[in-house]
């Protein structure tokens, strides 16, 4: 079942109903949500690209929280999003 947008939190990891695991690194200029995918590298999780998509998109693919990540500071860089912004 989807999400709701206003379920969306930074920080948080969510799963897909396809069994993906996303890390929320937050928003861009534009309102749309910045994550990474955790990847196929074991030693590495969540270090591969961020992806853009509106939070409509993204709660629809969401099905619920999986675990909090305290300091997302070393993900936004490993991924050049520095699209992010603070909400």
């Amino acid at each position: 079942m989807a999400m709701s947008e206003t379920d969306i939190q930074k920080g948080w990891i969510y799963r897909t109903s396809n069994h993906q695991e996303r890390l929320v690194l937050g928003w861009d200029r534009d309102g749309r949500v910045v994550y990474t995918s955790k990847g196929k590298d074991e030693a590495a999780p969540f270090l591969n690209c961020h992806v853009r998509v509106t939070g409509k998109k993204f709660a629809q693919r969401a099905i619920g929280k999986v675990s909090f990540v305290e300091d997302l500071q070393p993900y936004i860089v490993a991924n050049k999003a520095t699209t992010v912004v603070v909400r």
